[in-house]
């Protein structure tokens, strides 16, 4: 008897399941440098922006990539200065299917997750590959 390979990600459940819940930041006056280096420490892609207790903005491992790398940026300039600005969120009961069209139809692969006006976590491509590739092994594993 063939076992049923295990069906892309539950596409209706809430992002609350695969989202990431460590959110991790960095004030609006750090250099590019020290950012990369946090992302680098904690192996993520991605940094909210903080200035004065609120979050204004998100840098990713793209915008070093464009923003700084490709024009010579100066790794001493501020985050605020190369950080995306209009942030993009769902709310942690958006399907996952929501939460991919908004992505796709955007651009974007990182996408903040907010309960209840707060930001409670991150929606990343590589949180859903993550998962998928890990009951891929289980399977595998049965097998």
């Amino acid at each position: 008897m063939v076992e049923e390979l295990p069906k892309f990600h539950e596409i209706e459940n809430p992002v609350r399941t695969f989202m990431s819940k460590r959110v991790f930041g960095v004030d609006s006056e750090t250099s590019i440098q020290e950012a990369a280096e946090k992302m680098v420490e904690f192996n993520i892609s991605s940094l909210v922006v903080v200035k004065n207790d609120e979050i204004i903005g998100l840098i990713t491992n793209d915008d070093l990539k464009k923003r700084v790398v490709a024009k010579g940026l100066d790794s001493t300039t501020e985050v605020e200065k190369i950080m995306t600005k209009e942030l993009i969120t769902v709310d942690i009961d958006t399907s996952v299917k929501e939460a991919l069209e908004i992505m796709a139809g955007k651009n974007i692969k990182h996408i903040p997750v907010k309960e209840d006006g707060e930001i409670v976590g991150m929606l990343t491509f590589s949180d859903l590959i993550d998962f998928e590739k890990q009951k891929l092994e289980t399977h595998i594993s049965r097998e």
